[in-house]
């Protein structure tokens, strides 16, 4: 028998949490959740296998009135269980991508959406997230927002490489105003160094750890090039105490991200 704790308000003292990286996003991009599991309580061993991959993390996503549907990975992989130990106030942290169920998309149309998440945090118990909304609005680009609509396109994404004949879509996502999506089609299209050459910006780093998942995909260079820039860029704004009026850089909730390791503090 398992038990779910609602929004970690026991059970031994382990709470979820979700958090669309973008309360409102229009639909030529993809949307990202950050999604944190915290020891609120002592010192915890919980399941270290916090993606859609392994299938310990399941997201729902229900539009007004609708069905819920759950994010789904092309190719989930039931992979030995892994643990990881949280000090007391630890947090492990995940970046999670939301773009399909199946082969097809997880957000058909503008519309205000309820994320649901749940993960299995140890043998025997369930840690359900607060529920949170992500609005989609109309694409800014119609063609780009196609393009997302693609089954070889969206399996690409999802597996960081290039399927069937989505080259050529790739391409133009890869010109995407927005940094996620563009490094999601870089990451796809096998471009390393355009990459590391924007590990600078939080949002390339977050869909590097959202689709290249710590633990669940074995190592890879692409992710340890981006861990290693992103490190830099980090160690450096902390050094420099940038002030309120300069770039964002990545921060060591980001590294935990890319890297699967305990964030303290």
């Amino acid at each position: 028998m398992t038990d779910t704790v609602q929004g970690g308000g026991g059970g031994g003292g382990l709470e979820l949490r979700l958090r669309p990286a973008a309360a409102s996003l229009p639909l030529d991009r993809i949307a990202f959740v950050d999604v944190e599991l915290v020891a609120t309580g002592g010192p915890a061993t919980v399941s270290a296998r916090l993606n859609l991959v392994e299938g310990d993390l399941e997201i729902e996503v229900a539009g007004a009135g609708g069905t819920p549907v759950r994010a789904t990975w092309p190719w989930p992989a039931d992979s030995a269980p892994r643990s990881v130990d949280l000090p007391a106030g630890g947090r492990l942290v995940a970046a999670v991508p939301l773009l399909s169920s199946g082969s097809v998309p997880l957000f058909p149309a503008p519309g205000r959406y309820e994320l649901t998440a749940r993960f299995a945090a140890r043998r025997g118990e369930d840690v359900a997230a607060r529920p949170v909304a992500l609005v989609r609005t109309a694409p800014e680009d119609a063609v780009l927002a196609g393009l997302l609509g693609d089954r070889d396109v969206l399996q690409s994404v999802l597996g960081a490489g290039v399927l069937g004949a989505a080259a050529l879509s790739l391409e133009l996502l890869a010109a995407s105003p927005d940094a996620g999506t563009a490094a999601a089609a870089e990451l796809a299209l096998g471009r390393t160094g355009a990459l590391t050459d924007a590990a600078s910006d939080p949002a390339v780093v977050r869909a590097v750890a959202a689709l290249l998942p710590p633990g669940a995909t074995g190592q890879d260079d692409r992710r340890d090039a981006v861990v290693a820039r992103a490190t830099g860029h980090a160690t450096a704004q902390a050094a420099s105490r940038a002030g309120p009026g300069a770039g964002a850089r990545p921060t060591a909730r980001d590294l935990a991200a890319l890297t699967g390791q305990p964030l303290v503090g």
